[in-house]
């Protein structure tokens, strides 16, 4: 089937904003037709391709706004870690992501040496023995 470039082009400049589209496969798909298609039409090198690309744009940019605000706003703990997350530096990120586990008792170290760890097993054998009794 025969597209014309220029109706194409209309038709995704009208329904890129009014359906808030951000990725190009999606703009083929409202248009009917092929990513390949697309592309014969939308050369990347091609000015038609840049207007579209710059309206994909712009609404990514506005979703992106529109959800930190959300995030930003929320009393949703997980929404506001992932905002830090996007918003925080490298190494306010690798605290984010990593998991504290406390490896103490009462401040402190718990051994892992032989010996102690037999001792701990024999008085938790000891402590089962009384019990059974």
């Amino acid at each position: 089937m025969a597209y014309n470039t220029q109706n194409l082009l209309a038709k995704a400049e009208k329904i890129i904003p009014e359906k808030n589209l951000v990725f190009i496969e999606d703009v083929a798909v409202f248009l009917g037709i092929s990513i390949s298609t697309f592309y014969e039409h939308f050369s990347k090198e091609s000015k038609e391709y840049k207007r579209i690309a710059d309206l994909l744009n712009k609404n990514s940019v506005e979703t992106k706004y529109e959800l930190r605000n959300k995030w930003y706003e929320s009393d949703n703990a997980t929404l506001q870690v992932a905002l830090m997350k996007l918003l925080s530096t490298d190494e306010e990120r690798k605290k984010l992501n990593s998991s504290y586990v406390d490896v103490t008792s009462k401040d402190e170290k718990i051994s892992t040496s032989t010996e102690d760890i037999a001792s701990l097993i024999r008085e938790a054998i000891e402590a089962d023995d009384k019990e059974a009794d």
